[in-house]
């Protein structure tokens, strides 16, 4: 990652739904290449997809259907000259047996990495909640809570966050609450997270090309605004630890 004269380079995005017509992210292949095209406009190098997983929902890829989409985009990429590197993810929704599911391959971690991405929803923190922290981090694998300053419960108490973090959990922030994007509960949460020195990492949480576009630089601006240049290189550095596997 460095920064230039028009912003953040080579950034690594990594909670992006750029592949089609596998969840609420783009519907075919020209719209992922439209995306694909934005996030290399925005300064972007490395997308992690991640789809979400649900269970019992349409939402419900296999790791199998996931990691062949990605081939096939980065085989369009490549004859389309996009210079943007795609790893495998998954945004997995809470359920009680999820490090199982983990453990046995059927969901994705982040990158292949240990890392793996969890929905955080929007109004309640889920029951079990600090358990499943517990579950997944006893079997080596580190839990990167998606989104977590668009709860709620967190918007009234955002020092709970710190708690989970003491249980192993990780904190990511979409770029975007840091600008208002989510509502003034998002952005206050997420300055509070930042002052807090709570966020590991920050991603787009892109979704199309134009109303959720993979764009974090403002974000970035306003996160350095608050913390200053030198914390903001460090929180994106862990997502290069993330693709590194480290």
């Amino acid at each position: 990652m460095a920064e230039g004269a028009s912003g953040y380079k080579n950034l690594i995005d990594i909670h992006c739904h750029v592949l089609p017509g596998i969840d609420d992210g783009p519907s075919d292949w020209q719209q992922s290449l439209e995306m694909a095209r934005a996030a290399v406009d925005h300064g972007i190098s490395t997308i992690i997809s991640t789809p979400h997983w649900i269970k019992g929902t349409s939402w419900q890829p296999s790791a199998d259907t996931v990691l062949n989409k990605i081939s096939e985009l980065t085989e369009l990429l490549s004859k389309e000259k996009i210079d943007l590197h795609i790893l495998p993810g998954m945004e997995i929704g809470i359920i009680e047996n999820l490090a199982e599911l983990i453990k046995s391959g059927q969901v994705l971690t982040l990158a292949g990495s240990s890392y793996v991405l969890i929905e955080i929803p929007y109004i309640s923190l889920p029951f079990g909640l600090e358990e499943i922290i517990f579950e997944i981090v006893s079997a080596g694998y580190m839990p990167v809570l998606a989104h977590p300053e668009r709860n709620k419960e967190l918007h009234a108490e955002p020092e709970r966050i710190l708690d989970l973090i003491d249980r192993g959990a990780l904190a990511q922030i979409t770029t975007g609450s840091l600008c208002g994007d989510w509502g003034d509960g998002a952005k206050n949460c997420s300055e509070q997270f930042a002052k807090m020195e709570a966020i590991f990492s920050v991603a787009s949480d892109g979704h199309s090309a134009v109303s959720r576009p993979p764009d974090m630089q403002s974000g970035l601006k306003a996160l350095e605004n608050l913390v200053g240049k030198q914390k903001v290189a460090k929180i994106l550095s862990n997502s290069e630890k993330i693709i590194r596997k480290s």
